[in-house]
């Protein structure tokens, strides 16, 4: 009984926990997605710059800051949307130790595809399900004992599939940022 009072409790914190190791776990999943980014910065100087912390808000800027420096470029295009471009844009700024990002150019475009392909044949399989009845002797004069086996045979089948027409659009946006430096 002292389970069943305590229990609303009980919920809520096992909620909460999940909540935490939910959110912990989506910051790790964007770096991976953000990390293959990392190749399409260029630096313009030699000089090492310490890396920013992942909570240190870049400035993205529409001009460059007077007395600043360039320390590299970012130029990147992907099928993903705008927001993966600027934040691509930020994790690298933050990675290079950049003290604010500026946006030279920002594009979006669709481009169409189409396709057919030929018709073709295709090898599936599937599941045939056999019903066998089973009969054992009985011991000791016990009558025999009649069951049903069922047996799941997997069988391959071809299949001729249709030439088929595939259109449609990609969705690119193309990203030139420059990594300043401020003085």
């Amino acid at each position: 009984m002292r389970f069943f009072n305590h229990w609303p409790k009980f919920v809520l914190m096992l909620l909460g926990v999940c909540l935490l190791l939910g959110l912990s776990g989506c910051a790790a999943i964007e770096r991976m997605q953000l990390r293959p980014t990392e190749v399409y910065y260029v630096a313009n100087t030699t000089e090492y710059f310490p890396p920013k912390p992942s909570d240190f808000v870049v400035p993205v800027l529409n001009q460059p800051p007077p007395r600043s420096r360039t320390i590299g470029v970012f130029q990147f295009k992907t099928l993903k949307d705008r927001a993966f471009a600027l934040k691509s844009a930020l994790y690298n700024a933050r990675r290079v130790g950049a003290d604010a990002v500026w946006i030279r150019s920002i594009h979006e475009w669709a481009e169409p595809y189409a396709y057919d392909v030929p018709d073709h044949w295709e090898t599936r399989w599937e599941t045939r399900v056999e019903r066998h009845v089973v009969r054992s002797k009985g011991k000791n004069g016990a009558p025999d004992q009649i069951s049903e086996e069922i047996i799941n045979i997997p069988v391959q089948r071809q299949m001729w599939v249709p030439t088929q027409h595939v259109s449609g659009f990609n969705h690119f946006t193309s990203i030139d940022a420059a990594m300043v430096r401020l003085r």
